[in-house]
């Protein structure tokens, strides 16, 4: 049983630290490829300040409407990565509650 739960543990550990490595990187390309629009969004400075500022609605529609591949491309990655993420801890949850009712 603690080998199970070692395994979910190392599963969850690598997809948050892939869906982390996402948003920085997407943040990152923000920041080299629309520097205005970083700017808009009143982004600090320092390389690992993507974890630290809250991006309003607006923000986020000013994200959306930047047009660069690359930054579409690392958008891409950084919502599926997310996602990818969230379904984890999702099905995890129903199978350990399906798990524990028919125990």
């Amino acid at each position: 049983m603690s080998f199970l739960v070692l395994v979910l543990a190392g599963v969850w550990l690598g997809l948050m630290l892939r869906a982390c490595h996402a948003e920085y990187r997407y943040y990152a390309t923000v920041a080299a490829h629309a520097p205005d629009v970083w700017q808009r969004l009143g982004a600090p400075r320092l390389r690992w300040a993507p974890f630290l500022f809250w991006v309003s609605p607006s923000g986020k529609r000013l994200l959306s409407s930047i047009d660069n591949p690359e930054v579409r491309q690392s958008a891409a990655a950084y919502r599926s990565s997310g996602q990818q993420f969230l379904a984890y801890v999702v099905v995890v949850l129903v199978c350990a509650i399906l798990y524990f009712r028919l125990a």
